[in-house]
């Protein structure tokens, strides 16, 4: 499975310090570009975003590795089981309106 959808990139440090933070919703699915795949590394939170939403962790080959299904505003720390170069975060239940399994290979192109 591709993910076939067009997203958002967070692909610099200003825009993966932002994240989703301040937003009244989620237009599209926002693709953060981790600088090297790790647990610690792709751990996030939801401080300042107002709604729930999933987040999905790929690996550097763009295999997901973990999914966290409707995080809740304001928590903390969110870490993926497996080390993450990418996470896609998506409206809460996107993962599995769209049947995102853990070990579907979702990005044919994998991002610098």
């Amino acid at each position: 499975m591709s993910f076939k959808e067009e997203f958002e990139f967070a692909d610099t440090t200003l825009k993966r310090a932002r994240g989703l933070m301040f937003r009244s919703r989620i237009s599209k699915p926002l693709l953060f570009i981790m600088p090297s795949e790790s647990k610690e590394l792709s751990s996030i939170h939801s401080f300042f975003v107002f709604f729930p939403f999933d987040a999905v962790f790929l690996d550097s080959k763009g295999v997901v590795v973990d999914i966290k299904e409707r995080i809740k505003p304001f928590r903390l720390k969110i870490t993926p089981a497996k080390p993450a170069r990418y996470i896609l975060e998506m409206e809460a239940g996107g993962s599995r309106r769209r049947k995102i399994n853990v070990g579907d290979k979702l990005l044919k192109k994998v991002y610098i």
